[in-house]
């Protein structure tokens, strides 16, 4: 390599470490101010909650789940959620609010795929015709519809479910 293409190798990365440091500068103050800190001591609290094996996983689970809204709504780190939220699923799949929570979670992390897994799973192990294998194929059929773009798929499973 000759002497003017490593300099302009070296201007080049240096370019790039300025606009680095620009973007960690502009980048949201919420991950670093006071309100972050704060929500990060929430994560740990419930954390410190979900770790305890003596409390029912039930409440185990709400712990996984509080610190999946934190992370979600006050950090902005979907896929954090997503990650508290599935571990807060596996201990409570019963838990109602548990797949409107990690689909909320993995929507905002744009996990579209891991998410429709996730609904197929739960239309598979549901009760046929129950309550939570029809929030599993709403949720589907909203995926389907909006970011997937499948929407024949989506008309498919209109077709399927029984007529209410």
């Amino acid at each position: 390599m000759n002497a003017q293409a490593q300099n302009v190798a070296l201007l080049i990365a240096g370019l790039l470490f300025v606009v680095f440091l620009l973007a960690k500068l502009v980048a949201p103050a919420r991950r670093r101010g006071p309100q972050a800190r704060v929500a990060r001591e929430r994560i740990a609290e419930a954390r410190r909650r979900a770790s305890d094996r003596e409390l029912p996983s039930e409440q185990r689970a709400a712990a996984l789940r509080d610190a999946a809204l934190v992370a979600l709504q006050d950090l902005e780190r979907p896929n954090l959620a997503a990650s508290y939220a599935r571990r807060a699923d596996r201990l409570d799949p019963q838990d109602p609010g548990a797949i409107a929570l990690l689909s909320t979670a993995l929507r905002a992390a744009t996990r579209f795929r891991a998410l429709e897994r996730l609904l197929w799973r739960r239309v598979a192990d549901a009760e046929p015709f129950g309550a939570a294998a029809e929030r599993a194929v709403q949720e589907l059929l909203s995926l389907y519809d909006g970011p997937l773009n499948r929407p024949e798929i989506a008309r498919a499973l209109r077709r399927l479910r029984p007529a209410a």
